[in-house]
């Protein structure tokens, strides 16, 4: 597989496809090139974050050993202070990236993966209007042909886009596949229908959004997982286990 860096820097992010990412992550076990690459960027990366903040220390003692503030003309105070907030942020941003996660971070991360474990490996089948579709679908996932699956999903939600049941299993398909973007839209999708007696909508899209763990993304699930402890919605137990964590 010829993979350049862009590929590399997509797959790091989670902004390949899902089957560009399978397509990747099979190349990584199949061709020692690639898992070379993708070692040797990881590598270069880190070496190149940790020669920024040498330098920035260098630069900043340098500066330090200059004569004091009243000899030092304001051109220099200037680069002296614009120095001493570079490493200030340079550190900064290191502590934040590089931070070890929290113990209640590493608990939640498990609780979930603990539900997932349990609840999104193998699908029921359930009867609609779609049963014999449905079944189709279903029997794949639990075959593990998880693409195939989804695209038996995916063409009974074009005949029915509102379909809770295909919003749900398409879903997990997509979650189960690390395509946490995709499973996030449609867990919102199902979230959005008002008429189902039980709707795990809100709560498995905040469970996407804590594995895609994106910045902003720790904070919405919160708000998800808030909104189905006060509305008693499906997933209410783990959720209220989860907050605790976040």
């Amino acid at each position: 597989m010829n993979t350049d860096l862009e590929t590399i820097e997509q797959y790091l992010t989670n902004q390949l496809s899902a089957g560009e990412r399978a397509q990747f992550e099979s190349a990584l076990e199949t061709d020692p090139a690639v898992a070379d690459a993708l070692a040797f960027y990881v590598l270069s990366k880190q070496v190149a974050k940790a020669q920024a903040r040498e330098e920035r220390i260098a630069e900043f003692k340098a500066l330090r050993q200059q004569p004091r503030i009243g000899q030092r003309s304001s051109a220099s105070w200037i680069t002296y202070a614009a120095a001493a907030a570079s490493i200030v942020l340079l550190l900064g941003l290191g502590w934040y990236f590089f931070r070890p996660a929290t113990d209640a971070t590493l608990v939640a991360s498990q609780q979930v993966d603990s539900y997932v474990s349990s609840h999104f490996m193998q699908l029921p089948t359930m009867m609609d209007s779609d049963a014999d579709s449905l079944k189709t679908g279903v029997d794949l996932f639990n075959k593990g042909n998880l693409t195939e699956a989804g695209n038996v999903f995916q063409a009974i939600l074009t005949r029915h886009p509102d379909s809770d049941t295909a919003l749900k299993f398409a879903g997990i398909v997509a979650f189960q596949q690390g395509n946490y973007d995709k499973a996030i839209d449609l867990f919102h999708r199902l979230s959005q229908r008002t008429d189902l007696f039980a709707n795990p909508g809100l709560f498995y899209e905040s469970l996407a959004l804590l594995k895609r763990g994106r910045p902003i993304d720790k904070s919405e699930a919160k708000k998800l997982l808030d909104a189905v402890i006060t509305k008693n919605l499906e997933g209410k137990r783990e959720a209220e286990e989860l907050v605790k964590q976040l």
